[in-house]
């Protein structure tokens, strides 16, 4: 598959940071609606490739802060780690929403951390949000191509000032909670026979 098969709109961290704090009050409901439910999940985690891009991110964050007080204990609450960090936990805590800004990341070293992505795909987040570059296809590991603008969720007034950036990244994402659609049998309606229920001793 080439890289232009699936269109996908380039993002900005300033972009990604207003996205996802639209986006945790929803995950926050849907984690405490299921059974699963552990009160001792963190909200968020954002991972980067090195430090000195989580010193970048660190100083977006405080802006974001700083400039919208509604942010404040959202932003606050939120973990922050590098690739190389985030490898060597011998046990992971699980979050709500774990976000990787790796635009910078290469295809090579890509497919190094593909291990780790997936772990948290599957075992350390409800939500999964990768941000890489645009070479770099995570089709074949069951993420999808994500557009954070045409999201309804996210209202910004001023769109121009957080999408112009001189590092762009294609936005991928996993959803625990629908990343498979439920076939039309699979509902209570279905289940042990409801029609004979009263009528026959099981």
């Amino acid at each position: 598959m080439t890289k232009n098969t699936v269109k996908r709109a380039d993002i900005t961290l300033p972009l990604l940071i207003e996205y996802v704090d639209a986006l945790l009050p929803s995950l926050t409901t849907q984690t405490e609606q299921s059974p699963e439910h552990n009160k001792d999940n963190n909200e968020a985690l954002w991972v980067t490739h090195n430090h000195a891009d989580l010193l970048a991110l660190q100083a977006q964050l405080d802006d974001t802060i700083s400039t919208n007080e509604n942010t404040e204990s959202r932003l606050n609450a939120q973990h922050l780690s590098t690739l190389s960090d985030l490898a060597k936990q011998h046990v992971p805590d699980r979050y709500e929403l774990a976000c990787f800004w790796l635009p910078t990341l290469s295809e090579e070293l890509t497919q190094h951390y593909v291990p780790l992505l997936m772990r948290y795909r599957d075992l350390y987040a409800a939500h999964l949000l990768i941000a890489l570059d645009s070479s770099v296809d995570l089709k074949p590991y069951g993420f999808t191509p994500f557009d954070i603008l045409s999201e309804p969720s996210l209202n910004i007034d001023d769109i121009q000032s957080i999408t112009s950036s001189t590092v762009t990244a294609t936005l991928w994402q996993f959803n625990l909670y629908d990343y498979k659609q439920l076939p039309n049998w699979l509902n209570a309606d279905y289940w042990a026979n409801p029609e004979n229920w009263g009528k026959h001793r099981w």
